[in-house]
């Protein structure tokens, strides 16, 4: 929004429910971390959203709009494709064709451009409204309304169908009869409509399971007859282009899949288990854009040393933490920095997650020889200035890639360690010299997801005595040394956020940077605990303590961080 921040701050000041004192600190805090003053006041509770848009209004003297308690027809909703009202942050919630009269609601109501463009596409006269972000997503959620709601009934139609043809065909002609294809096309446009990354189809004695994995968490969603089993699976394996026919061995592919107007890459792994084919679907938005390292949560006093320590012109780079914890997103948002014209960067990766242009990009395929270590082997040949791989999984690779960090290429790679200190140990483990990685390792970023909350009902609060009881009995045994948070903050639950109080996924970082000193005590062979201690002196926090700054800041619980970073 247009607006001043002396506007701002009269706005804020008319309401009568904020003091200078409290504006002033959530000025702080909101340089600080590089947020909305706005959003700052809003999340500690001193303002309500809805009540603060009705003051906006009030200054831009234009009318308020609330969506919470009415539903907006799909047939106006689909007058403006969802990707401009999302972009644009409008929603058309009522429109005449005969009167060519329609009412705009708007997070921007001084956006006369969007209102001009949408005047002349609709051919009608918009009266405007200003509306709050949670309106926005709650209007946006009404584009996917109609596919929720009719997930079940398309579900059950098929079914029927389905049950009646299995064993009546053979599997050729099963695997493309509508109601199968209609079924596994619903659970995945259903799946990437609630923003899951991951399907599972998983068979039992009496039924077949699916489920999906929303901000890092499982959900059942919906059990299927044992009978159709196998034809889904099947079905799946004829997307991903694998064998059929083939029930005794893993199989691995991918395909594109459509939806609306941009494309979700799907990754497919099929496996044996005891009652049929288990198979696993995970959802790659492809098409869109690897995200910055600030918006992955990465601290304003942490980019600039990042920065410094990956555009070092040699040496490597590592990142650490379990499976499906966003490694390589930190990866593809390192690359998205060095990538430039006048550097060649190339990689070996399983899988190719994001399409990124300007990068040279290779898919392992075990199958043909093309392994990380003979990928990676190649690609020095190439002399390339960056090489980025995977995953370092064995000596072999671990020896080709601290050899290639130390002859003059920026090396980035992943490793599976619990923290940030125990990969020089690692990097032992696998044949790597004390004195080699002394030489070529940078920085090192361990890392963790954490289910954020939702901003649209974010709510403060005093943490109990129990919850901090708790908490002080953690940072007791890590040694940590840290104030109470005086306020908490916590998610009640809308229709933005599935009634869960989350949505999306924040990164806790803990960043070992190579020092002179710690590269000393590499060499010396020193143990993982004093490496450690030496990188908290010289600044390097703890995961759980950047988790504790995310809870202090409200970006997501303390259920959170103690979930994912406590051992």
């Amino acid at each position: 929004m247009h607006l001043l921040q002396e506007d701002i701050k009269k706005i804020v000041e008319s309401t009568g429910l904020v003091n200078e004192h409290d504006y002033q600190a959530a000025e702080e805090e909101a340089v600080r971390s590089n947020r909305l003053v706005l959003d700052i006041l809003i999340g500690k509770g001193f303002i309500d959203e809805k009540y603060l848009a009705g003051s906006i209004a009030k200054f831009l003297n234009v009318p308020q709009i609330s969506f919470s308690a009415n539903d907006i027809s799909q047939d106006i909703l689909k007058l403006i494709p969802e990707a401009f009202a999302k972009n644009r942050g409008v929603i058309l919630f009522e429109f005449n064709p005969e009167e060519k009269r329609g009412k705009l609601a708007m997070l921007d109501p001084e956006d006369f451009y969007t209102v001009n463009y949408l005047r002349t596409l609709l051919d009608a006269w918009l009266d405007i409204y200003l509306m709050s972000q949670s309106d926005l997503k709650f209007g946006l959620r009404q584009y996917k309304k109609k596919i929720n709601e009719e997930f079940g009934k398309v579900i059950e139609e098929n079914l029927k169908e389905s049950i009646g043809i299995a064993g009546a065909l053979d599997m050729s002609k099963m695997i493309e009869a509508v109601p199968i294809v209609n079924i596994v096309n619903t659970i995945i446009e259903h799946a990437a409509t609630l923003g899951a990354s991951d399907i599972y189809f998983e068979p039992f004695e009496n039924k077949l399971t699916v489920r999906y994995r929303i901000d890092g968490i499982l959900q059942e969603i919906l059990n299927l007859p044992p009978v159709i089993a196998p034809i889904l699976v099947a079905r799946i394996k004829v997307l991903a282009n694998l064998q059929i026919d083939i029930h005794n061995a893993p199989q691995d592919g991918r395909f594109r899949f459509p939806i609306e107007d941009q494309f979700v890459d799907v990754r497919v792994s099929v496996i044996p288990t005891f009652h049929g084919e288990k198979g696993e679907m995970r959802l790659l938005k492809g098409s869109l854009r690897p995200l910055t390292l600030y918006e992955l949560g990465f601290s304003q006093n942490d980019l600039p040393k990042i920065e410094i320590a990956i555009k070092k012109p040699r040496g490597m780079i590592l990142v650490t933490g379990p499976t499906g914890h966003g490694k390589t997103t930190t990866l593809y948002a390192i690359l998205g920095i060095l990538n430039t014209p006048k550097v060649n960067i190339t990689s070996v990766e399983d899988p190719i997650e994001y399409d990124i242009p300007g990068v040279n990009q290779t898919q392992v395929n075990v199958k043909s020889g093309l392994t990380f270590a003979s990928g990676l082997r190649s690609l020095v040949r190439q002399n390339p200035d960056i090489i980025m791989v995977g995953e370092i999984r064995d000596s072999e690779t671990a020896d080709i890639a601290i050899n290639a960090a130390l002859t003059g290429h920026r090396l980035l790679s992943t490793l599976h360690t619990n923290d940030a200190p125990t990969s020089i140990p690692r990097l032992i483990d696998l044949g790597v010299p004390p004195f080699l990685i002394s030489s070529t390792l940078n920085v090192v970023i361990a890392q963790r997801l954490v289910r954020r909350i939702c901003n649209a009902c974010v709510r403060s609060m005093k943490p109990s005595k129990e919850l901090l009881n708790v908490l002080q009995s953690h940072l007791k045994s890590m040694g940590v040394k840290a104030k109470m948070p005086e306020t908490i903050y916590q998610g009640e639950g809308c229709s933005v956020c599935g009634f869960s109080g989350y949505r999306g996924q924040i990164g806790l970082f803990e960043i070992l940077y190579v020092s002179d000193a710690i590269r000393e005590l590499i060499i010396a062979k020193t143990s993982t605990n004093i490496i450690k201690d030496k990188a908290r002196a010289e600044g390097m926090r703890l995961i759980f303590e950047d988790g504790l700054s995310k809870i202090e800041s409200g970006q997501t619980t303390l259920e959170e961080v103690l979930r994912v970073a406590v051992e």
